[in-house]
């Protein structure tokens, strides 16, 4: 009887939250940025709000409690790093 070898899989970078693409196409279905931006919730330089605000929904989704705690996924979830990539979250 022979052993069996270990499996060659290829690694995938998977997300720690697999609804961020869903949230993401429902964000601009019914284009929540818009309704930001009426609002008067404007940001002059920085991370733009309407992302800052998507992060907290990702967040809050997620199951994460603080608000560090989502800037810290920002930084190290697959999907969301692209987006968050010119802008640095303290």
């Amino acid at each position: 009887m022979s052993a069996l070898q270990k499996s060659r899989f290829k690694e995938l970078n998977h997300s720690e939250c697999a609804g961020a693409p869903i949230l993401k196409s429902l964000w601009e279905r019914f284009d929540f940025s818009l309704l930001l931006t009426q609002s008067g919730i404007i940001k002059r330089n920085g991370t733009p709000s309407w992302l800052i605000c998507f992060l907290y929904v990702v967040g809050l989704v997620s199951n994460y409690s603080s608000v560090v705690q989502m800037a810290q996924l920002a930084n190290k979830d697959a999907l969301l790093k692209p987006m968050f990539h010119p802008w640095k979250l303290a």
